[in-house]
């Protein structure tokens, strides 16, 4: 074969493999290079939590992640894989974020904050707008974030993301000065709680739900705290209470139709099981 043949194949397929390396996704190695680039640039952080036996965690590297406008959307984020299994960054994030299955890809800002939380796997184009909404919510938390006066949109976002410490310092300085409205009482009261349930701090979760119970009765978030205190009583091995509880609750006319989806799903989850 001509020399000159050979130079110009060579030259082609080294054009064709630094495409391919450029377009490809780069995923940091560690979280904490992810976070401080993520600062330095103001970028969204888009976190892959995954196992090594994880099916759908594979189909997601083959497929989403190969796909042309993911990896362009990529470029205006930072990418890191973490393994809770073999990780104990993947782990922290896993507990964090309440990660129940896999693969969960969660798109958060620099200080934590959730822009986008995914369970489980999404085709490419169908991602492609879960990235979006992650550079565009990323923009109005800066707004947000901008001003240093306690806000309600900022209880929001921290709690959303299961920042108790944060949270808390900002709802106490709105209830001083009385800035959160009655109606919102039993939502901001609820968040509190499922933080403390995430954390298996099943007592204190408990004391939430019985606030909520006795002082918001008119609420929609009432029935949601009788679900999770009916969840709480089974994780604790109890049959016969949740039961008996479950059951009570399906006889009031006033449970909306979608919670009483949920009592009979957890009743008979707790027929079969027990």
């Amino acid at each position: 074969m001509n020399k000159n043949i050979i130079t110009i194949l060579i030259a082609l397929l080294s054009i064709v493999s630094c495409s391919k390396a450029e377009a490809e996704i780069k995923w940091e190695k560690d979280l904490a290079t992810a976070m401080k680039k993520a600062k330095d640039k103001n970028l969204p952080i888009m976190i892959d939590v995954y196992t090594d036996w994880c099916t759908w965690c594979k189909e997601l590297d083959k497929n989403t992640y190969a796909n042309k406008e993911v990896m362009d959307i990529a470029k205006k984020m930072v990418s890191v894989k973490l393994n809770p299994e073999t990780s104990d960054e993947g782990a922290e994030i896993a507990q964090k974020y309440g990660v129940q299955g896999y693969p969960t890809i969660l798109f958060i800002n620099a200080d934590g904050l959730v822009l986008e939380n995914v369970g489980g796997y999404v085709e490419g184009e169908k991602f492609v707008p879960y990235m979006k909404n992650a550079i565009k919510k990323l923009n109005k938390i800066n707004v947000v974030l901008a001003s240093k006066e306690p806000s309600l949109e900022k209880l929001d976002l921290y709690l959303e993301s299961g920042n108790e410490e944060e949270s808390r310092k900002i709802y106490d300085a709105l209830i001083a000065k009385k800035a959160i409205p009655e109606n919102a009482m039993a939502k901001y009261l609820l968040g509190f709680a499922l933080i403390r349930a995430q954390r298996k701090d099943y007592d204190k979760a408990n004391e939430y739900f019985d606030t909520i119970i006795k002082t918001y009765p008119q609420s929609e978030e009432v029935y949601v705290a009788h679900y999770y205190k009916a969840v709480i009583m089974v994780l604790a091995g109890e049959k016969d209470e949740p039961k008996k509880y479950l059951e009570k609750l399906l006889d009031d006319p006033k449970v909306p139709d979608n919670m009483k989806v949920q009592y009979e799903s957890l009743l008979s989850y707790i027929n079969e099981t027990h």
